[in-house]
């Protein structure tokens, strides 16, 4: 009598984890599923070194100009600490002196749309940069296209210019 009542408690058991590990076996599987059809996760792009597209002397003192090209306001702004500086259309501004050491290197220099662009007419910003011994010369120029309503340009401790 004892031995039919354990196996009549076991078969009970059994029967209440079956349905539990029936069911975690479904979602597992349903799981492994929608892995497989996602892409694989991007590792983080907090170290992202593009190539130089210019490079400037960091012994010297160096000098950056924005020149707006566009027909919209616009904003630059350079980290570290130097901060925003409105540039109208048509008009430019200018970080740092040739002549004295005023910017140290590394820096960024992100130029933005001064005001929120409507969704409905979107606006992009485009950096075309050039270099005139150690002066930066940013043109800003923009397009009547969906993108990036601002962009980054990175000098860093060895004077390569990069654009973000």
């Amino acid at each position: 009598m004892k031995l039919g009542t354990v196996a009549l408690a076991g078969l009970m058991t059994m029967s209440a984890v079956a349905p539990a590990y029936a069911i975690a076996c479904v979602v597992a599987t349903q799981f492994v599923t929608a892995q497989e059809n996602q892409s694989a996760p991007v590792e983080p792009q907090q170290n992202d070194r593009r190539a130089a597209i210019a490079r400037i002397d960091p012994r010297r003192p160096i000098q950056v100009r924005v020149i707006s090209r566009t027909t919209v306001p616009v904003v630059a702004s350079m980290m570290p600490a130097v901060g925003d500086r409105p540039v109208a259309p048509g008009k430019s501004v200018v970080f740092g002196r040739l002549h004295t050491r005023y910017l140290t290197l590394p820096v960024d220099l992100q130029v933005s749309l001064q005001d929120t662009p409507d969704p409905n007419k979107p606006i992009s910003i485009f950096l075309e940069v050039k270099t005139a011994g150690n002066e930066i010369i940013v043109s800003v120029k923009t397009a009547s296209t969906g993108g990036n309503s601002s962009q980054t340009i990175n000098v860093d401790e060895k004077g390569a210019i990069s654009v973000f």
